[in-house]
């Protein structure tokens, strides 16, 4: 059975390869979320950023 990426792990590696996006993707979520007040999509990718960091596979 084929295993599909999700779009959590295109994230990850899209930011492992170019560290210096996170500062206006963080802006933007920020953003995104203070016109929707969706915690849950905040949440979601504030992990992303914090799982790419956390490994130190990026300095922010």
């Amino acid at each position: 059975m084929r295993k599909f990426r999700t779009l959590d792990e295109f994230e990850k590696e899209y930011f492992r390869k170019h560290p210096e996006e996170i500062d206006d993707y963080l802006t933007e979520i920020f953003q995104e979320y203070s016109k929707d007040n969706d915690s849950g999509a905040l949440l979601a990718s504030l992990r992303v950023v914090a799982r790419v960091h956390a490994v130190g596979e990026t300095k922010i």
